[in-house]
Parts: structure tokens; C-alpha cells; sequence
């Protein structure tokens, strides 16, 4: 009924898992940049009710890292 697994599949699966989620995080983080300039508080706080307050708030300051190091995806567009 229950089958045993081996203890690194299970840690290497979560975490792809947790690697898999911090993609899907940043690539919303980065859309709703590029279309309004900034990362809207809706989709943050949209962000930090599906996946959690600390997958989020870690995703959000490393994006503010590489943009402070200059980064060119990530800095403002003007037109």
C-alpha cells in the first residue's frame, strides 16, 4: 500500500520543486514589471497567498539585488 522511497529522490524532488516554484515566482514578478514598470502590491500580495510570504519576499529582494547591480532586464523602460 505504502511504498517506501529512497530519501534523496524525495529531497532531490522537493527540491526541483521548491526551484520550479521560485521560476513560475520570478517570471510573474518579471511580466507584471514589464507591463506596468513595477511589481504591483495586487500580485505580490496575489503571489505571497498561493506560495507563501517567504518565497516572495526572498524573489522580490533578490530581483531588487540584481537591479541595484544594473541588471538590464530589470531596469525601467522608457519610451
Amino acid at each position: 500500500m505504502f511504498r517506501r522511497t529512497h530519501r534523496t529522490t524525495t529531497e532531490h524532488r522537493q527540491l526541483v520543486d521548491d526551484t520550479t516554484e521560485d521560476e513560475v515566482i520570478e517570471s510573474k514578478i518579471k511580466e507584471c514589471q514589464r507591463e506596468n514598470g513595477r511589481c504591483m502590491v495586487s500580485t505580490s500580495r496575489r503571489l505571497k497567498i498561493f506560495y507563501g510570504d517567504e518565497k516572495v519576499n526572498r524573489i522580490l529582494r533578490r530581483l531588487s539585488r540584481r537591479r541595484e547591480r544594473g541588471n538590464s532586464y530589470q531596469q525601467q523602460f522608457t519610451w
